[in-house]
């Protein structure tokens, strides 16, 4: 029988999207001009734009090398649980910038039991699917 997500870890829906962006003074400048709209947030390697519940971010972390979705629970330690379960891979963010599976480097961004990382009202998490693809997944905690 395949494991099943708990009902408080299970994926409810799309929240984001996170596009790369090397250069992330010209991503924002793109954005702001395709959108039409300031963005919400402008940090050192992050910016996001919000709108309708939906959140389009832009980072310069060099992991992020083709779009990453991010996909809201309720409890993300239970949804991370099921999903390693079922075949994906936990990572967390190292001391270089990059992405690796929990145990194999040290961690320099989150919770090195998990690689979860509390961000202002919420918690994010990354693993690798079994086909190689990263799905996120975020929590809000306000």
């Amino acid at each position: 029988m395949e494991p099943t997500l708990p009902e408080r870890g299970e994926i409810k829906g799309f929240a984001s999207v996170v596009f790369p962006a090397r250069d992330l003074g010209a991503g924002v400048t793109a954005w702001r001009a395709l959108l039409a709209q300031e963005p919400a947030f402008v940090g050192e390697d992050f910016a996001v734009f919000s709108g309708g519940g939906v959140e389009i971010g832009l980072t310069a972390l060099p992991w992020v090398d083709e779009p990453l979705v991010f996909w809201t629970v309720d409890d993300i330690e239970a949804a991370q649980r099921a999903l390693v379960a079922r075949g994906a891979t936990a990572l967390a963010e190292t001391t270089d910038g990059s992405l690796a599976e929990l145990g194999t480097a040290a961690v320099a961004n989150g919770d090195p039991a998990t690689g979860i990382v509390d961000v202002a009202g919420g918690r994010l998490a990354v693993v690798r699917a079994p086909d190689g693809n990263l799905l996120g997944l975020t929590q809000e905690t306000r």
